[in-house]
């Protein structure tokens, strides 16, 4: 096992990561009442909502996925499933 498969695996991990931190953001969003009251309103301290939080974290994390990936495909041989 390379390089490659190494990277491409730990670029998996990293996307799933923040699709799962998505899917649980929209999740609390909609068990608190919809968008509105969930995400509008920043609590009195002047901290973002938890559903907020969670959103930016794994959009970053997607992020990083998408130019890993790029990058990876840029260097030849860098993605395992490709010859």
């Amino acid at each position: 096992m390379g390089w490659q498969h190494f990277t491409a695996f730990t670029l998996a991990g990293i996307g799933a990561l923040g699709f799962c931190l998505m899917i649980v953001a929209f999740v609390m969003i909609a068990l608190q009442g919809g968008w509105k009251q969930s995400i509008q309103q920043p609590m009195a301290e002047g901290r973002w909502p938890m559903g907020r939080r969670l959103l930016l974290v794994g959009a970053a994390l997607g992020l990083v996925f998408a130019i890993g990936i790029f990058v990876l495909a840029m260097i030849p041989g860098g993605i395992p499933w490709r010859n």
